[in-house]
């Protein structure tokens, strides 16, 4: 099976980290550099959303098969952006991950990638607190529909596109052995939230 398409969500306004977060040093590099190798690990075309007038992110070495979209409205919310997203990328499957997301892994993302099937529209990952929104594995073209419609009907929350899309879970017994600590679950809101080892 090839391997998935790579949506990288980077279009926030960061507005309780009070700075732009994504490119925050984390360990000498951007913040938005960890889940981005997890992607370029594990994915075929990569697309980074961004903000309409944001200025392209810094990307590192080997990043030749990464490009970046624009949201069409600023700070529309990650909804929008995963349109935005879908609209750019090549293969029938892609992984959602946002970029304030560090501890995802190319590990955990294969795994799901690994659940790709033609009967099945999305793959997330199920923990104490239910079904989580990402990262997500969509069917492009089911999720790219979905998500036009319920942006046309004023929606602008990313679970709606993933739970409409009726997703598989995979509980902590699945995605375990890719991620035994649930490193994915740490995301960045504020700037105690990063990862102070590595400060």
């Amino acid at each position: 099976m090839s391997r998935p398409s790579g949506i990288l969500l980077a279009g926030g306004a960061s507005r309780r980290f009070g700075r732009p977060k994504v490119v925050e040093p984390v360990d000498g590099a951007p913040l938005f550099h960890r889940p981005l190798r997890a992607l370029l690990d594990s994915c075929d075309d990569i697309v980074i959303v961004l903000a309409p007038d944001a200025p392209d992110l810094p990307l590192p070495d080997g990043a030749d098969r990464v490009s970046f979209a624009r949201d069409r409205v600023a700070y529309e919310g990650p909804l929008a952006g995963a349109r935005a997203g879908l609209e750019r990328v090549r293969r029938d499957h892609a992984v959602l991950v946002a970029a304030d997301m560090p501890g995802v892994s190319a590990e955990l993302l294969g795994l799901m990638a690994g659940r790709a099937g033609p009967d099945r529209k999305a793959t997330v990952l199920i923990d104490a607190g239910g079904r989580r929104p990402l990262p997500a594995l969509v069917a492009v073209a089911p999720a790219l529909a979905l998500a036009r419609t319920l942006l046309e009907g004023g929606e602008r929350r990313l679970r709606a596109l993933i739970e409409g899309l009726e997703p598989e879970g995979l509980p902590e017994a699945a995605w375990s052995s890719a991620d035994p600590v649930g490193a994915w679950r740490r995301d960045v809101d504020l700037p105690e939230d990063v990862p102070t080892e590595r400060r």
